[in-house]
């Protein structure tokens, strides 16, 4: 049997899980580390929970999001050097 169509608030309680961490610094500098990636505390302890069971379930080809960022600021770095290796048009 399909289940209803509920909404996200409809499940809150359902989906919530109280983490109790060893230390008040631990906690600060989790959301530090959160604030500082852009992101909720509850997105951030998402995502560094389910990159650490991908990692190792070993599922092949997944990235973490930290080393996606590097690999696209190096992208980033490369197409900038290609440019500035190109002649520039007002040269010609």
């Amino acid at each position: 049997m399909p289940k209803p169509n509920r909404r996200k608030t409809d499940t809150i309680k359902e989906r919530a899980i109280y983490v109790y961490l060893p230390s008040v610094e631990m906690a600060e500098r989790w959301k530090r580390r959160a604030e500082k990636a852009g992101v909720s505390i509850s997105k951030f302890v998402i995502e560094r929970v389910e990159d650490s069971i991908r990692r190792e379930e070993g599922e092949e080809g997944y990235l973490s999001r930290a080393e996606l960022i590097k690999r696209l600021r190096e992208a980033e770095e490369e197409i900038k050097a290609e440019k500035r290796k190109q002649p520039s048009k007002k040269a010609r």
